[in-house]
């Protein structure tokens, strides 16, 4: 440790000791003034600032790997772990789908892609005892996303996880082979899966066009029939050599399809030609369900146990994934089904909110599925349609058509309310003779959809429409968002109103259905403890989305639960970013995911004494709901909009906006930028607050339970974890930034002589800004929980949560570092010349772009108002001059003293911000 830290570490462990003792006392920010003198006066100079960051980096670094091989179990993956395993598997159906995989393009690829390899790397050695250290680039941030490189992450962890799979299938396959002679070979297994919506995902976008979700699709076609010839030249059977050609023949036909596509210009010229070759390409391979019968077949009758059981393995990837490389999820939200059906009857079938009405539009629609016949569609039907939910389902139709006839698509509508846009969904899939090939999954994430969701499908299931098509699909298939529920409720209330909707599903499917239809639920959270993704290994994560009591209660009503979960953007490719990783990974999922009854999770009070929970989660929604419709909430999160945060993704922070889809800033804005914002301003507030008031409405009954209830102290343990990152002193001294009483304070002690005409000019600027009045505001009313969650963990006798000792203080001094350079950078823009001010920029646009902290913009106006000097001319003319050779010639040296500081501080900004993700394990 360099002295340089080692001083900082014992100055803050000095000042929360002050703090505690004097209460004017913010750790965080004293430390950010001492920072700010100490540059000042030049006892430190940037380079000091920059050394001190690579330390931190390389801490965070080593810290970050570590974390990532214990959320495997990196370490404790071997022989053992897998043959235990596959002795689990060998006890189920082996053609019953266990779980999946779902590999999303959710924007959190914030480390470059050469860094997030670097970590994976990293997790091996640490998992191995080995010292890591930060090298390359590191925490440098990922300036630009695109979909391309979203697609190949998501393909990389795809095939890791595929490959895994097949292993296991081998395993399994052999154990069989020891245990049951004669009959081993009459089921392939195809328990576990891997799906993907990258690509296909347009729910609040519309930059993706139908060619490219096209194209990607046919692309992940060419990827798995490489796979496939890859696997069929490693066996050693002349029976292959058929379907090895066809395979390639397919292969080679594909590619030349894609490169007809991609050289299409602007769908007009060729359009025509390009798609009458796709759709009649003669000998096009479309049914993988065939190709996987025929290979079983061929491995039946194969002599050799170890050649049958390898073509069994390759069989049975195919009957999993088919023509692709995962399971496609469609994913587009409830406005857009609305808008697909505006011109079905002349009328818009969702704009009632009479249920009486509504019963009847759902009745004629569903008439309407038995008695109309299907649609004949094109690829120029495709082109020419301008909506996007009946254009998506096109393309699936197309998908099946044209690409694979045998793979179901998962339709994914996100902020379903209403039985009707279900219904909808149906109608337009029975229009496009999809209904035996999609799976109509609505998200229950909204406060509204989690508390109504149960009841949205059983008025569905009063339809022999919509119970015909569960029967024949042999499964009702829900989603559910802890990420986006978690900013409409907290994180805990979210988590308490899912478990509660998967509950009431199961007996809901249990009361319809009985064994004639699975419940596939898919949970979709992120890595970070603001989005769903808990606890510090996979088993506690699984068990926190789909908790041992949901699992103990499907076995009960005698409903098969089918779960699939997210891994999302880079920072959950990661946990399959090595083959390593993956078979470490899907193993620990593996084991959840078929881990027995747990009689302490049977028999937990907290579910048994009703009132007490339902109290529980209705306080906890209650009161994050009146945080988050604040005004000073919303101001909270604005206060430097999203310019803390990197580009992390290729789709916007905010959702396009369509008519009547408009919400109430702040549930406007997307959860993982939501979250990232409270991530840097330094408190969980969705995950910390509320649970401390909750249960102060009956603490004595609260602690009872919890000393036996595992749930309880699940979810306690969810805010322990974030509190042990949380620090309300960080987000006051974010505050300061926009208080004038500050800037002036500084002025009027005069420590900075040369800085006082900037501290007024900023003191000026902020007179009238509410922000910092609104951040105070809101960190009174958190602080003021936290007073009862510390009241909380006293009675729990779970030990303190306060802030003490060297807990967190390479955060806090990261914190204090990014204010004492955004200070520095204020400092620097305040001392701007007067410029004329033009059409586009004045001086106070200036100032305020620095102080929303978007120094892009800030050097943006200064460029425009300071302009290079013209390079002398080459002209050879009599008249002598020397004005060019001058130092005082044109803005040169004002651009270079506010330029070059400005960008190094703003680069230090996108460093330190990466830093303190990794301190969460995650962006957002």
């Amino acid at each position: 440790m360099s002295t340089l830290l080692e001083g900082l570490r014992l100055s803050l462990t000095e000042l929360r000791d002050q703090g505690m003792r004097i209460p004017d006392i913010n750790p965080v920010s004293a430390l950010a003034d001492m920072l700010s003198d100490k540059l000042y006066s030049e006892q430190l100079d940037i380079e000091d600032i920059d050394r001190l960051l690579d330390e931190l980096a390389d801490n965070a670094w080593q810290g970050q790997a570590s974390a990532l091989a214990d959320k495997a179990q990196l370490a404790q993956h071997g022989p053992s772990l897998t043959a235990e395993i596959v002795r689990r598997l060998a006890k189920r159906p082996l053609g019953q789908s266990l779980y999946r995989a779902v590999f999303t393009a959710h924007p959190v690829f914030a480390l470059r892609k050469e860094a997030s390899d670097a970590l994976v790397s990293d997790a091996h050695r640490c998992a191995d005892g080995s010292a890591v250290s930060l090298a390359g680039p590191g925490y440098q941030p990922r300036l630009q996303v695109t979909l391309a490189e979203e697609h190949d992450e998501a393909m990389q962890a795809l095939r890791f996880a595929r490959t895994t799979i097949r292993s296991l299938n081998d395993s399994l396959l052999s154990h069989l082979a020891e245990t049951d002679q004669t009959g081993w070979r009459e089921a392939l297994p195809c328990q576990l899966g891997v799906s993907s919506w990258v690509g296909y995902d347009l729910d609040g976008r519309a930059d993706i066009t139908w060619l490219d979700t096209l194209t990607l699709r046919l692309k992940e076609k060419i990827y798995a029939l490489a796979d496939y010839i890859r696997q069929i030249e490693q066996i050693d059977n002349a029976g292959l050599s058929d379907i090895c050609a066809r395979f390639e023949h397919e292969y080679q036909a594909c590619q030349a399809d894609i490169s007809r596509f991609e050289a299409l210009d602007d769908h007009a010229e060729g359009f025509a030609e390009v798609f009458d070759a796709f759709t009649h390409r003669e000998g096009k391979l479309t049914d993988s369900a065939a190709i996987a019968a025929e290979l079983h077949e061929i491995a039946r009758k194969t002599d050799g146990n170890s050649t049958a059981r390898s073509i069994m393995v390759l069989a049975a990837d195919i009957a999993t994934h088919g023509f692709g490389m995962g399971e496609v999820h469609l994913r587009i939200n409830a406005v857009q089904l609305r808008n697909a059906m505006r011109s079905i009857d002349g009328r818009s079938l969702t704009q009632s909110d009479g249920s009486a009405s509504s019963r009847l539009l759902m009745e004629r629609l569903a008439k309407r599925i038995k008695t109309e016949a299907e649609w004949q569609i094109n690829f120029g039907t495709v082109d020419a349609e301008v909506t996007t939910a009946r254009r998506q389902l096109m393309l699936a139709a197309q998908f099946i058509k044209h690409i694979d006839s045998s793979q179901p698509i998962r339709l994914l509508i996100a902020e379903c309310e209403r039985p009707i846009t279900y219904l909808s969904a149906l109608y337009l899939a029975h229009k496009l003779g999809l209904s035996d090939h999609l799976d109509i999954s609505p998200l229950f994430e909204t406060s509204f959809g989690l508390e109504h969701g149960a009841s949205m499908m059983a008025q569905l299931f009063e339809f022999d429409v919509v119970t015909d098509y569960i029967r024949r699909r042999r499964r009702v298939a829900i989603q559910t968002g802890f990420s986006d529920a978690g900013r409409f409720m907290g994180q805990l209330a979210a988590n308490l109103a899912i478990e509660r909707l998967q509950i009431k599903m199961l007996d809901l499917c249990a009361d319809t259905f009985g064994s004639d239809a699975e419940l596939l639920i898919f949970n979709t959270h992120g890595e970070s403890l603001g989005r769903g993704g808990a606890g510090p290994n996979i088993s506690d994560r699984q068990a926190f989305i789909l908790t041992p009591f949901v699992r103990a209660r499907a076995q009960e009503c005698g409903v098969r639960l089918y779960h699939q979960s997210s891994f999302q953007g880079g920072d959950g490719y990661r946990l399959f970013g090595s083959q390593r990783l993956a078979d470490a990974s899907l193993c620990q999922l593996v084991l959840s995911e078929t881990g027995g009854a747990q009689p302490d999770w049977q028999n937990d009070p907290f579910y048994a004494q009703h009132d007490f929970s339902l109290d529980l989660f209705l306080s906890l929604k209650n009161w994050h709901e009146t945080l988050f419709s604040s005004d000073a909430y919303g101001l909270t999160l604005d206060v430097f909009g999203a310019n803390l945060l990197p580009k992390t993704g290729s789709r916007p922070a905010k959702r396009v906006v369509q008519a009547g889809s408009e919400r109430a800033d702040p549930s406007k804005m997307r959860a993982i930028p939501h979250n990232a914002i409270l991530q840097q301003l330094g408190y969980l507030a969705v995950v910390i607050s509320g649970i401390g008031s909750a249960a102060t409405i009956d603490a004595d009954r609260f602690s009872d339970i919890y000393a036996r209830s595992p749930r309880l102290k699940q979810l306690i343990a969810h805010v322990k974890s974030a509190k042990s990152r949380g620090s309300l002193n960080t987000m006051l001294a974010y505050a300061r930034l926009m208080d004038n009483g500050f800037w002036i304070g500084r002025a009027y002690h005069g420590n900075q002589d040369r800085n006082q005409r900037s501290f007024r000019v900023l003191a000026s600027h902020l007179g009238a800004s509410p922000h910092a009045m609104a951040i105070r505001q809101t960190v009174w009313r958190l602080r003021n929980d936290l007073i009862d969650l510390y009241r909380l963990f006293n009675l729990l006798d779970e030990g303190s949560v306060r802030t003490t000792g060297a807990d967190r203080l390479e955060l806090d001094i990261l914190h204090a570092l990014r204010l004492t350079i955004i200070t520095d950078s204020l400092l620097t823009v305040a001392k701007v010349p007067r410029f004329a001010e033009s059409n586009r920029y004045s001086n106070r646009d200036l100032i305020t772009a620095a102080l929303r902290l978007d120094f892009d913009l800030v050097c943006e106006i200064i460029e425009v108002e300071f302009p290079l000097s013209r390079h002398k001319s080459e002209l050879s003319l009599a008249e002598p001059e020397h004005y060019a050779d001058a130092e005082t010639a044109g803005y040169d040296r004002t651009r270079q003293q506010l330029l070059e500081p400005l960008y190094a501080h703003r680069n230090r900004l996108r460093l330190i911000t990466q830093m303190i993700s990794a301190h969460y394990g995650a962006h957002g």
